[in-house]
């Protein structure tokens, strides 16, 4: 019923209380057949709002959910080849290290390949979407606790760690490198830096153990990130296809 018609038949039952010329019983059965008309109609109107609210923000959800999902692959994607870089790089530390106690240094590979001390593959990630849903209060629009509470986990405690990992060894491993490594190596016209030289520095030697672990400790943790995320991006999908 439009809302014309509500309040039209509101403005019957107020004619019926003011008219005196009806006797009151006949009054009264009147007067509660438009209260029943109004109550009933007010009921289904009511009811048609209340279900349209919910299918759009069932519509809402969805639409977030898809986005999140292409968001969160290409997340992974970027940490597999975050992966892809620190394995080369730390490969490069376990190489020279072998090479070190070994007592056979391989001046050229170690020189040309040099830049790996200094290399650096940092995790950003996009979390716009996730933060504008949730600073318009449509969180609670995903009714899949388990997954509100896994994307929630991820977007402010997971991805914001390797983030903040990432600034802290790299920032260390750049103070270390120009301290004990980049004032002290020669370098040539080529701008190549002869690590090879000062090998025999304990401080130098500390610094390709040190990161080199610490450099497979960070790809052992973004696989994991990654793994994560596409545990997450699956029960998206099974979420959607519900």
């Amino acid at each position: 019923m439009s809302e014309e018609k509500i309040i039209k038949h509101t403005q019957t039952a107020v004619h019926l209380i003011a008219n005196k010329e009806k006797p009151w019983r006949k009054k009264i059965l009147e007067l509660l057949e438009e209260i029943a008309i109004i109550i009933f109609a007010v009921s289904i109107t009511l009811a048609l709002h209340n279900w349209n609210d919910w299918r759009n923000e069932r519509k809402m959800e969805r639409e977030f959910l898809i986005g999140a999902a292409a968001d969160l692959k290409n997340e992974a994607h970027n940490l597999d080849y975050a992966v892809l870089s620190l394995n080369e790089t730390s490969g490069y530390y376990d190489k020279v290290w072998q090479q070190i106690i070994n007592n056979k240094p391989d001046a050229a590979y170690i020189d040309d390949n040099s830049y790996q001390l200094i290399n650096t593959v940092y995790f950003l990630f996009d979390n716009g979407r996730f933060e504008s849903f949730k600073s318009s209060g449509y969180l609670r629009l995903i009714e899949n606790q388990t997954l509100l509470k896994d994307l929630t986990n991820l977007y402010t405690s997971d991805m914001p760690f390797q983030v903040s990992a990432d600034d802290m060894v790299y920032s260390s491993r750049r103070t270390d490198y120009n301290t004990y490594i980049g004032i002290k190596a020669p370098m040539d016209s080529k701008k190549v830096v002869h690590v090879s030289q000062i090998l025999n520095d304990p401080a130098v030697r500390h610094q390709i153990v040190f990161y080199g672990n610490y450099l497979h400790e960070r790809a052992r943790q973004k696989t994991e990130l990654a793994a994560k995320i596409r545990r997450i991006v699956t029960e998206i999908n099974t979420e959607l296809n519900k």
